[in-house]
């Protein structure tokens, strides 16, 4: 009974270790695609276009975008 309740303690251990990782990599990717997106905007809002036309170009909405510089404190 000990040994298959440390078995089954092991494995819910490396399930554990498992999905942590998983989703760390999940989220640095997340923030890793949120990161260019920020410098994107950014060097665009410097050369001086608009919203609209940010927008078109990362693919995004207007409002995502609007978002993203209300977050930032970014004058627009």
């Amino acid at each position: 009974i000990t040994k298959g309740i440390e078995q089954g303690i092991e494995q819910g251990i490396e399930q554990g270790i498992e999905q942590g990782i998983e989703q760390g990599i999940e989220q640095g990717i997340e923030l890793g695609i949120g990161q260019g997106l920020r410098v994107q905007i950014q060097k665009k809002l410097n050369k001086g276009k608009s919203i609209s036309q940010i927008a078109d170009e990362c693919e995004e909405s207007e409002e995502v975008i609007w978002k993203i510089i209300r977050e930032n404190d970014w004058n627009a």
